[in-house]
């Protein structure tokens, strides 16, 4: 897995910069699992590996090749028990182990590699660029630690509280009723304001609430930062209504008209769509067979006709009204 450099070529400074920067973790994941009381795991379905505690996957939004190293502790059984004295052929389903395999590859056999009481693993250079990896799991509960290098310009509170603020900055004014005025309507000011209200809704709050409320069980630090999230993106939707009414003013030419349904109409769908996916997903079958603290919630959620809120939840009427005056703008 590890990198070597070629023949007769010695390592550069430039080399060995290159590498330390590749293992300055900054993130660290801590799970915890135990399997006994997870009895809804599933069967990895490709190799007859046995019951996955996490299925296949690449780590996402990691620095370019670098390391991600992975320290394992399962309370285990008796020390004495050797994998020489498995009376069986293949994984010891006692024990937890990591799998690996050729990304997208299920004809190539994977490999899984044992994993006890205090062992650490490491994935090197593009292995985890090339190669998913799952985590199959054992008989008795396991914490993990696992170290990151994260590519920090996405993904982070800082960058998406600096992205609210970019789109907000068109606001003029706003009122204690909720409505705003907006300083442009410039086609491209508007698209990409759309497009960071649906970053914060499907990218932050919706995959925060996803998780239930088991976030609470750790902590309670991200409920602060997400109902400031929340309070920006409502106001985001203030700036779509606003939106909205100057596309029906009566005076607007039509050029401008059709460049601002043109701008607006796909990040609106998009949104639509999206919602719709997720509602679905929150009242999965699946969804409903999960613990009380392990469900997920449906939020940003509101009824029709709530007085709080300018917009409605299922943005359907308000695309196909868009779409019909784009095409009138057009004609």
């Amino acid at each position: 897995m590890a990198e070597f450099p070629r023949a007769g070529v010695g390592p550069s400074c430039d080399d060995e910069v290159d590498m330390k920067s590749r293992a300055a973790y900054n993130v660290t994941l801590l799970n915890f699992m135990d399997p006994q009381k997870m009895p809804y795991l599933k069967e990895e379905p490709y190799f007859g590996m046995g019951k996955m505690a996490v299925s296949w996957h690449h780590d996402e939004n990691l620095v370019d090749r670098s390391a991600v190293a992975v320290y394992s502790y399962s309370c285990e059984g008796s020390e004495d028990e050797s994998e020489d004295e498995c009376s069986f052929e293949g994984r010891d389903p006692d024990t937890w182990h990591v799998g690996f395999k050729i990304s997208w590859d299920i004809e190539t056999p994977g490999l899984t590699i044992p994993l006890h009481q205090g062992d650490c693993y490491f994935m090197l250079d593009d292995l985890n660029a090339t190669h998913q990896h799952c985590v199959l799991a054992g008989s008795q509960p396991r914490f993990s630690s696992t170290h990151r290098v994260a590519e920090c310009s996405t993904g982070t509170l800082d960058y998406i509280l600096q992205r609210c603020q970019f789109a907000l900055q068109n606001v003029l004014n706003d009122s204690d009723n909720g409505d705003v005025s907006l300083k442009s309507f410039e086609p491209a000011v508007l698209k990409q304001g759309e497009e960071i209200h649906n970053e914060v809704e499907f990218e932050w709050l919706r995959q925060f609430w996803f998780q239930g409320n088991r976030y609470k069980l750790c902590t309670d630090w991200w409920c602060e930062p997400m109902t400031q999230l929340e309070g920006l993106w409502k106001k985001m939707e203030n700036v779509t209504n606003a939106v909205l009414r100057e596309v029906k003013r009566e005076g607007l030419p039509v050029e401008q008209r059709s460049e601002i349904l043109s701008a607006i109409l796909v990040p609106l769908t998009v949104r639509q769509n999206l919602r719709k996916e997720w509602h679905a997903r929150c009242q999965s079958r699946i969804v409903r067979t999960l613990p009380a603290q392990q469900k997920p919630d449906c939020r940003p959620y509101w009824e029709k006709d709530d007085p709080s809120m300018p917009l409605p939840f299922d943005l359907t009427d308000v695309v196909s009204e868009l779409r019909g005056q784009l095409l009138e703008a057009r004609s």
